[in-house]
C-alpha cells in the first residue's frame, strides 16, 4: 500500500511538474524584477500639483452641487473651467460644468496634446485615439473612461501618456524603462495579459487554479525529496545523474520556500473564510465609521459662500464635499496632495475644524456603536497591520479603535480629517500573514532592514529558480521519452 502511494505521488509530481515548471520559472524571474520595479502607474501627486489654482473671483458664478449627485464630489479647474468631478466607482466619473451643471462634451485631441506637453515639458510626437484599453491599461474599471488619447512624447525616455476623453485627466504614464521592466516583471508574474485581465473573474480563477496546481507540485516534490534522502554518510541525494541530483538538492533546501511563495500567491487572490478565522457569520455585526457623503446636508451652500469663509483664499487646487461624523464637511487642498484644510458646516456657519481629540473620538464612537466594547489608543508609529509604503501612503498619528465584536474589528481614524483610513478584521489580519508576510517578507524586523529583506527575497527566489530550471530540464527529457514511445 505504501509503495502504491509513493508511486502515485511520483507520477503526480512528474506530470504536474512537467506542465508547470516553465511557468514557475517565469514567476521567479519576474518576481526578482518586481523587487525593483512594478507595473507602471500614472503619478497621482504630479497630476494633482499640475492642477491650476482658483482665483477668488472664479467661485462667484458657480452653483452648489445638487442633492442627486452620487459618489465623491470634487471641484477642480479643468482646461481653465471650474468643473465638478463625480466619482461613482473606482475610476469611472462624470465631469459637470460647475456653472451650468451640464455634462461636458468629450475632450478634444487638441486639449490632450496641450495637457501632455504642459505636463511632460516636451511636445507630443504622435497621438492616437484608442477605442479600447491596451496592455498598459489592462483593468476593466477604466473602460467607462474610454476613448483614450495615446500621446507619445518627444523625449529621451520615450514617454507615453494616456488621456481620457471622458475625464480629461492623465490616467497612465509609461516610459521605455518601465515598459521593459513590466514585460519581464509584473505582466508575467501577475498574468497581466490584457484580454485575460479585463475579464476579472476569469483572470482571478486562472491565477487561483495555477497556484493550486503549483501547491500540488511543491507538496508532492517536497515529499519525494524526503523519501529519496540518501542513506549513505556524507551524501544527501542518491541520484547520480546531474539534473536529478541538483533538482533533488534544490528541492530539499528551497522546497519549503517554493511552497510558501505559492501559498501566499493563492491568498493574494482569495479572502480568509470565516470558518478559518473562527468567526461565526450569524454573530457578525457591521462596524463602519460614519463617512458616506450626504449632499442633503450641504443644500444651497455655493462654492462662493464656502470661499468667503476660508482663512486662505488663494492657491486652492481642489475642494471635496464630505460628510464626516454626520456633519457636512469640506476638504480644501492647496499644495499638499494628501493634507487638506478641513472645514465643517454647523447650520449656516462654516468654521475650520481642529484635529479630533481623544474625547471627540470617544463621543463619536459611542454615538455610532452604542454598547459594543471598544479600546481606543493613539498610534504614533506603524504596527503590524497598519503601515506605510510607496504604494499605500498612510498617515501618523492615528486613533486605533479595537472592538470586541465577533470579527475583532479594528478601525484606524486619521485625527486631522476625521475619517477612517484603514479597517482590519481577524480575517484580514490572518490574510496579511498568509499573503504579504510570506510573499514579500513583510515582517516588522525585516521592514526596518530593507536591504536585508530584498537580499533575502532574491536569494530564495534564486533557490526557487534552481528548482524550476532543473525541473524544466527533467520535463523536457520526460516529454522526449513519452513522444518516442508514441
Amino acid at each position: 500500500m505504501a509503495g502504491k502511494i509513493k508511486r502515485n505521488i511520483i507520477r503526480i509530481h512528474s506530470i504536474s511538474g512537467s506542465f508547470l515548471s516553465l511557468l514557475i520559472m517565469f514567476w521567479f524571474i519576474s518576481g526578482i524584477v518586481m523587487i525593483f520595479q512594478g507595473f507602471p502607474h500614472a503619478p497621482r501627486e504630479d497630476s494633482f500639483l499640475h492642477l491650476s489654482t482658483f482665483s477668488p473671483g472664479q467661485f462667484t458664478a458657480l452653483q452648489a452641487p445638487p442633492e442627486d449627485f452620487r459618489g465623491r464630489v470634487c471641484l477642480e479647474l479643468c482646461d481653465d473651467k471650474p468643473v465638478y468631478r463625480l466619482y461613482t466607482d473606482r475610476e469611472s466619473q462624470r465631469v459637470i460644468d460647475a456653472c451650468s451643471l451640464e455634462p461636458l462634451p468629450l475632450f478634444t485631441e487638441k486639449y490632450a496634446r496641450e495637457l501632455c506637453s504642459s505636463f511632460n515639458g516636451e511636445p507630443v510626437a504622435e497621438i492616437q485615439l484608442l477605442e479600447e484599453t491596451d496592455q498598459w491599461i489592462p483593468w476593466s474599471y477604466y473602460i467607462p473612461l474610454l476613448p483614450f488619447y495615446n500621446c507619445s512624447m518627444d523625449d529621451c525616455d520615450r514617454t507615453v501618456l494616456y488621456v481620457s476623453a471622458v475625464s480629461g485627466e492623465i490616467i497612465q504614464e509609461t516610459n521605455s524603462k518601465k515598459r521593459w521592466a513590466a514585460r519581464f516583471g509584473a505582466i508575467p508574474h501577475w498574468i497581466y495579459f490584457k484580454n485575460l485581465r479585463l475579464k476579472i473573474d476569469v483572470w482571478r480563477n486562472v491565477v487561483i487554479i495555477l497556484a493550486l496546481f503549483g501547491l500540488v507540485v511543491s507538496i508532492s516534490g517536497f515529499y519525494m525529496g524526503i523519501v529519496f534522502l540518501s542513506k549513505k554518510k556524507g551524501k544527501l541525494s542518491p541520484f547520480r545523474k546531474p539534473w536529478y541530483r541538483w533538482h533533488h538538492l534544490a528541492g530539499l533546501f528551497f522546497g519549503i520556500f517554493l511552497f510558501t511563495f505559492l501559498l501566499s500567491g493563492f491568498f493574494s487572490m482569495v479572502d480568509v473564510p470565516d470558518w478559518m478565522a473562527g468567526v461565526k457569520k450569524k454573530e457578525k455585526v457591521l462596524i463602519e465609521w460614519n463617512q458616506e457623503l450626504k449632499l442633503k446636508g450641504h443644500a444651497r451652500l455655493t462654492p462662493a459662500m464656502l470661499s468667503s469663509a476660508l482663512e486662505q483664499k488663494e492657491g486652492i487646487r481642489r475642494i471635496e464635499w464630505k460628510t464626516v461624523g454626520g456633519k457636512p464637511s469640506y476638504w480644501v487642498y492647496y499644495d499638499q496632495y494628501r493634507v487638506p484644510a478641513i472645514y465643517a458646516r454647523d447650520r449656516d456657519q462654516i468654521h475650520k475644524v481642529s484635529p479630533l481629540s481623544m474625547e471627540d473620538v470617544k463621543e463619536c464612537t459611542g454615538q455610532l456603536f452604542g454598547e459594543i466594547p471598544v479600546t481606543i489608543t493613539l498610534l504614533e508609529s506603524y504596527d503590524r497591520y497598519y503601515g506605510g509604503s510607496a504604494a499605500h501612503y498612510r498617515p501618523l498619528p492615528v486613533y486605533k479603535l479595537c472592538f470586541e465584536d465577533a470579527a475583532a474589528t479594528c478601525l484606524y481614524i486619521n485625527p486631522d480629517i476625521g475619517e477612517e483610513v484603514r479597517r482590519t478584521t481577524r480575517n484580514s489580519r490572518i490574510r496579511r500573514w498568509l499573503y504579504r508576510a510570506l510573499h514579500t517578507f513583510d515582517f516588522p524586523a525585516l521592514k526596518k532592514a530593507e536591504p536585508l529583506r530584498k537580499t533575502l527575497l532574491i536569494f530564495l527566489s534564486l533557490g526557487g529558480l534552481a528548482i524550476s530550471i532543473t525541473g524544466l530540464a527533467l520535463s523536457v527529457r520526460w516529454f522526449r521519452r513519452k513522444t518516442r514511445k508514441i
